[in-house]
């Protein structure tokens, strides 16, 4: 996901806030593939859902702001 770029965690967690559109404190995969498709990755809904399992941890199917900015700033 060449498209990522370096942040502090401050300015992560607040494209985090924006992300997370509902509130909840957690990217459910609706969210996150508004995200790709708003930074034009050019991802397939398949390859998406690869993406979005590999960020997600702890395997609860939902991203929350910490696995966010591990993904968001990893290499």
């Amino acid at each position: 996901m060449a498209y990522r770029h370096t942040a502090d965690v401050g300015e992560l967690q607040k494209e985090f806030i924006v992300v997370d559109r509902d509130r909840d404190g957690l990217v459910d995969f609706d969210e996150f593939k508004e995200l790709l498709n708003g930074l034009e990755a050019g991802m397939s809904e398949e390859e998406m859902q690869i993406g979005f399992r590999e960020i997600d941890l702890n395997g609860d199917g939902r991203i929350d702001c910490e696995e966010f900015v591990s993904w968001w700033s990893s290499d």
